[in-house]
């Protein structure tokens, strides 16, 4: 049921997901403290550790499908499965966190409201969330099918 994840931020630059140093231009311009053609190295490292960041929060992440792993970043100019929505708002939020920047309230729940829904989607496809009875407690509905273990949906 759940569906395969292509990048639709950079088409020109890969067919699925952009390479990090791309993302990161991008989180640059959108946070909008210095043009991102002047950046450094350390800036773009520093950037790297945020990526490296963003894979722990997905590999912690209970919607993540632990049978395919998710290598740490060694250069900016890898790419990972992941959808580059996720990157680009994890790092908007590490940036604004490392800042100490006011950004940080519009940009934490912005990137856990991305991290969450982009997940659930790979993981579940475009279904709606139901409460799982984990117990099949006493009403019969909850006896007469089986509960799904992705979605709590109970079929015949």
């Amino acid at each position: 049921m759940a569906e395969t994840f292509t990048s639709n931020s950079n088409p020109h630059r890969r067919d699925k997901y952009s390479p990090l140093s791309t993302l990161v231009m991008q989180a640059l311009r959108r946070f909008g403290d210095f043009h991102p053609g002047t950046v450094d190295g350390d800036v773009m490292l520093m950037f790297l550790e945020f990526a490296n960041a963003i894979i722990d929060d997905i590999r912690l992440h209970p919607y993540h499908d632990t049978t395919k792993p998710i290598d740490y970043y060694e250069s900016p100019e890898e790419w990972r499965a992941i959808p580059d929505i996720i990157l680009i708002n994890g790092m908007l939020y590490h940036y604004a966190l490392q800042q100490g920047s006011d950004k940080l309230q519009m940009y934490m729940p912005l990137y856990n409201q991305t991290i969450n829904s982009q997940l659930w989607q790979q993981h579940n496809g475009n279904t709606k969330i139901q409460m799982k009875v984990v117990d099949d407690g006493t009403n019969e509905r909850n006896s007469s099918g089986k509960t799904s273990n992705i979605n709590g949906t109970v079929t015949a």
